[in-house]
This record gives structure tokens, C-alpha cells and sequence, in this order.
């Protein structure tokens, strides 16, 4: 930069101070765990069921994008998380298997959608049952039934023996069609 007749001025602050980095550290419980771990799962359950509920393409893009926000927002909550690293490292997992369905959900490929709903719904129920003490979040079990319910009327010869999430899955990528 050429300054005419010198008279230009230094900046009177280095760049560097101009922006600061905090890091923080917290020790969530495995109560608080679960309650991201909650959060999680109805994310991505609301736009489930405002596409079975056949709303417009808007008010579920719309959801969507809400919900990366606040995926992302767990996300770096988890990353800050110093207890339960087993846990908090599943729990990320899970984060990013629900950012994943969610991204799908609004795109135009079914098998990639049907891919990461059932990677989702998987990691929901593993973790329900294996650090949660077998409780699923409500979202997802009244989904899952009311999936069910309209799979069976739908049709009648229906003699799936799968879980209820699995149920579920192929329900949600069906609804996602219509």
C-alpha cells in the first residue's frame, strides 16, 4: 500500500486482538447426556412426521434446517464434554448419524435417506438400550407405533417380524416418497 506525502497511520491494534478464543470444559452428567441424547432423536423425528403427515416441502425444509442448528449446537456441546468419554463419543456418533438423516431427508437420493434413517434409528436404539437403561426417547416410540399402525392398514399381509425401529425406518423412507 502506497500512502501519498507520508502521512499514513500504523494501526493502532495488532489483528490479532481483535478476536479471542475461549475454551471451555464441562463435565455433563450422564442425566445431561441423556437429555441431548433426547434432543436428538425429536430433531429428526419432526420433519419425520411432517412428512408423514404429508405437510409441504417448505414447513419440512424449514424444520430441517432448525434442526442442523441445534445438531450443530449439540455437537459442540459434546465436544467441550471431559466426562464419560465412551459415552460422549457415541453420543457424537449419533449427532452426526441424525445430521446425516436430516441432510438426506430433503435431498433427492432414497437409497442414501434410507441409509442414514436406518444408521440413525440403529444408533438410537443401541443407545437406548445399552446406556439409558432401555428407555427410548418418547418421539421416537410414538413414531415408531404410529408408523406401525399405518404400515399394518395399509397392508394386510403384514408378517414382518422386525424390532420397532426397524419398522419405523422403513416406514419414514416410505413417507418420505409420498
Amino acid at each position: 500500500m502506497f500512502a501519498a506525502g507520508g502521512c499514513a497511520k500504523k494501526a493502532t491494534k495488532p489483528a490479532s486482538s481483535s478476536s479471542k478464543t475461549v475454551i471451555t470444559s464441562r463435565q455433563y452428567t450422564t442425566q445431561q447426556l441423556q437429555a441431548r441424547y433426547v434432543k436428538v432423536a425429536d430433531v429428526v423425528i419432526k420433519p419425520l412426521n411432517q412428512a408423514s403427515y404429508k405437510q409441504s416441502a417448505e414447513t419440512i425444509k424449514a424444520s430441517v434446517k432448525t434442526g442442523q442448528a441445534k445438531l450443530n449446537q449439540i455437537a459442540l456441546q459434546l465436544a467441550d464434554n471431559q466426562s464419560n468419554p465412551a459415552l460422549t463419543k457415541a453420543l457424537q456418533s449419533y449427532v452426526k448419524a441424525a445430521q446425516t438423516t436430516l441432510t438426506t431427508m430433503v435431498g433427492t437420493d432414497q437409497a442414501a435417506y434410507n441409509t442414514a434413517s436406518k444408521n440413525f434409528f440403529t444408533q438410537c436404539q443401541t443407545l437406548g438400550q445399552r446406556d439409558f437403561g432401555g428407555q427410548l426417547p418418547q418421539s421416537v416410540i410414538d413414531y415408531s407405533k404410529r408408523t406401525q399402525a399405518a404400515a399394518k392398514a395399509s397392508s394386510s399381509d403384514s408378517t414382518s417380524s422386525s424390532s420397532s425401529l426397524q419398522s419405523a425406518d422403513s416406514s419414514s423412507a416410505s413417507s418420505k416418497n409420498e
